[in-house]
């Protein structure tokens, strides 16, 4: 998969009306017809669990989503799932065959464990890359720069046949940066073909957005959040801190790692979306 450019779009509620439905449906569509350096629509699976890790979900099939979007943009899609909710392995399996057979969906990221300690009756996201090889589909994993041994966990991840990893939001450049070299470093010593990096970025316009981007985890330094808070323009100054620090990974990249990497603009927020197809814009991809 050779894409540089992938834009993250969020499924709507399972409760919106039709009309709703299709009015957001409409509304990203729209926008990313006018992606030109957009070539596949990444599609998030938002979940929620319970005490014991027993799934939520709010929104509608990613799947069905990600086919209205399709046939209306021309465009790939990538469908995530969180493999360890389903009821055992062969209901993974089933859902992929499906996926891959009734959807047309031959992109996939593979999302593990929420909570380690719950033992949760689907399978575990090697299992799933290895369930998913024998396929032949293209798939990938989740990176979380600043998480402990994040470059042993892609060098398994790797070895059990991820193409790619695409990260949570960043803001800060240092934890990818590290990560990411000595996950290249350990490809090298295990000849191992490194897997590409996606790496996700998002524009934020209130205060709203910054707490929420925190609580979904993103680091964020208190220079970054001073910057922005302190910003005539919420939404201007995180597209030029986006595109800042951009130039700052694919610089640092090409002289310590040379790991291939690719962007995933998300919006976060649907009154994000504008701003997320102006910083699409304004990413250099070629």
């Amino acid at each position: 998969m050779n894409h540089k450019l992938i834009f993250e779009a969020m499924p709507y509620q399972k409760t919106a009306s039709e009309s709703y439905a299709d009015k957001i449906t409409d509304k990203i569509v729209n926008a990313v017809n006018e992606m030109e350096k957009v070539s596949i629509i990444n599609i998030p699976e938002i979940v929620e669990e319970n005490h014991i890790g027993q799934p939520y979900y709010r929104n509608t099939d990613t799947r069905k989503f990600g086919q209205a979007l399709m046939e209306k943009t021309d465009k790939e899609i990538m469908i995530n799932v969180v493999v360890v909710h389903h009821k055992s392995k062969a209901a993974f399996e089933r859902w992929l065959d499906e996926s891959i057979d009734k959807y047309g969906v031959k992109n996939f990221v593979f999302v593990g464990a929420k909570t380690p300690s719950i033992r949760y009756p689907g399978p575990s996201v090697a299992e799933a890359n290895s369930i998913a090889k024998e396929k032949g589909v293209n798939f990938g994993n989740i990176f979380i720069p600043d998480r402990p041994d994040e470059a042993d966990r892609m060098i398994s991840k790797t070895k059990s046949g991820c193409r790619f990893f695409t990260s949570q939001v960043l803001f800060e450049a240092d934890a990818a940066l590290k990560a990411i070299k000595e996950y290249m470093r350990k490809c090298k010593a295990n000849s191992l073909q490194p897997s590409k990096f996606y790496l996700s970025f998002a524009p934020i316009s209130s205060e709203e957005d910054l707490t929420f981007i925190k609580w979904l985890g993103a680091e964020m330094s208190k220079e970054t959040e001073s910057r922005l808070k302190n910003a005539e323009n919420m939404g201007q100054e995180s597209i030029s801190a986006v595109l800042e620090l951009i130039e700052r990974i694919l610089n640092s990249n090409k002289k310590d790692s040379n790991a291939e990497i690719g962007m995933n603009i998300e919006y976060v927020m649907l009154h994000n979306l504008e701003l997320a197809k102006e910083l699409a814009s304004r990413i250099n991809a070629n």
